[in-house]
């Protein structure tokens, strides 16, 4: 077994996904204590099963749901990671929500104010709750999964492609904010990925062109264990 985040505590969020699950799956292999967090119970519980299966390093499941947690949910979160786990030392946001294309004046509101929750709120009230945590890492790592900005800067891609713009400018705030307080904050577009959530929009594409999402995983744990250097606040791995 390998050891590159080994006694190393990583949060994913969106673990139950496809880009998520493979990170978990990762991280565990690579000896870190692994937090999956989604609101897909029996996703996590799959994910879960696998990564025991091939006898990878046992992970904590965290069932939640971004778009309805508020900040008592979060703190007992970061409560639960210090007390059990003796901190944190990575978050990486890969959960999303979309729902699909459809012009703005037929998305429901409720559906709106969901997607704005999970892909943007969330992600900035989860990060600022785990920021003194991550402060006390020595490889403190904050990461937000991106998307390619100008494909979803056009028609049809609503609260999904307007809060991801708005998940950029909170990235590039953040590293700007935290440039000198050890935390590393990277933006990271994973680039096109055989996923449910780009099934969705692409109905007519063959998968088997897209990567899997484990090649962008692998990635992401080369930064994480400091084997592989970013270059800038954005990253593309394509």
């Amino acid at each position: 077994m390998n050891q590159k985040l080994k006694n190393k505590t990583i949060l994913i969020t969106g673990a139950a996904g496809g880009l998520g699950s493979e990170l978990s799956l990762l991280c565990a292999a690579e000896a870190a204590n692994t937090v999956m967090l989604d609101v897909d119970q029996k996703g996590l519980e799959s994910t879960y099963d696998s990564i025991i299966e091939k006898g990878l390093t046992e992970p904590v499941l965290y069932p939640i749901d971004l778009a309805a947690a508020g900040p008592e949910q979060f703190d007992e979160l970061v409560s639960a990671l210090e007390s059990e786990l003796g901190g944190l030392d990575g978050l990486v946001h890969c959960a999303a929500r979309f729902e699909g294309l459809r012009p703005l004046d037929q998305i429901p509101p409720p559906e709106w104010l969901h997607q704005v929750q999970v892909n943007i709120n969330a992600s900035w009230l989860l990060s600022v709750s785990c920021l003194p945590l991550l402060r006390k890492s020595d490889t403190g790592s904050l990461y937000f999964i991106l998307e390619d900005l100008e494909r979803v800067s056009g028609a049809f891609w609503g609260a999904y492609g307007i809060s991801k713009h708005a998940l950029k400018a909170l990235t590039s705030q953040f590293a700007e904010e935290y440039t000198s307080s050890g935390i590393q904050v990277l933006g990271i577009n994973p680039g096109p990925m055989r996923t449910r959530l780009r099934a969705t929009a692409f109905h007519g594409e063959d998968p088997g062109f897209r990567q899997e999402p484990a090649i962008a995983a692998a990635k992401i744990v080369e930064f994480l264990s400091g084997e592989r250097t970013p270059e800038a606040v954005f990253v593309d791995l394509i």
